[in-house]
């Protein structure tokens, strides 16, 4: 009986863990407004930034609602996309750029992540109580990464290639 039990309350917490993960995974569909808007800017810098915040609106109206949680749940789901446009643009770099350009971008990325990480701090700062949403600092977060992301896809297909 005890084994049962063990067993029964282990299904449970994995059962809770996987729930959770998928709170903060795209939805396909999401997934293809994501890539339709940065389809439509093509190669403009300044078309692609209009998609960044197109993930998070399309969240929140069809699944989230206007909840503290669905608000972040439909950032974090969004920031993760542009974390992937990250690490696909660093991928074909490091295959295709020789050292020095290399460990410059290295040392970028080091830098661009603290400065997010500082930036995106401050509404949490200056709201130590928590007595308001979380919303501006999970906003930071999502465009400083965005930004990042178009900038290295940028450097990591050049217009012309």
């Amino acid at each position: 009986m005890i084994i049962r039990s063990l067993m029964f309350i282990a299904f449970l917490c994995f059962s809770g863990i996987s729930v959770a993960q998928e709170a903060d995974t795209p939805r396909p569909d999401e997934i293809k407004v994501f890539h339709e808007c940065l389809e439509k800017g093509e190669l403009v810098f300044n078309d692609k930034v209009q998609c960044i915040g197109k993930v998070f609106e399309h969240c929140v109206m069809m699944y989230q609602g206007q909840t503290s949680t669905g608000i972040r749940e439909c950032y974090v789901r969004e920031t993760s996309l542009w974390e992937k446009m990250v690490a696909n643009a660093e991928k074909k770099l490091r295959r295709n750029e020789k050292q020095p350009a290399w460990t410059e971008l290295v040392e970028a990325d080091r830098n661009w992540k603290a400065f997010r990480n500082n930036a995106c701090n401050i509404p949490y700062a200056m709201d130590p109580e928590g007595k308001r949403s979380p919303v501006p600092g999970l906003e930071c977060f999502n465009r400083v990464t965005a930004l990042w992301a178009l900038q290295l896809s940028e450097f990591a297909t050049p217009s012309g290639n």
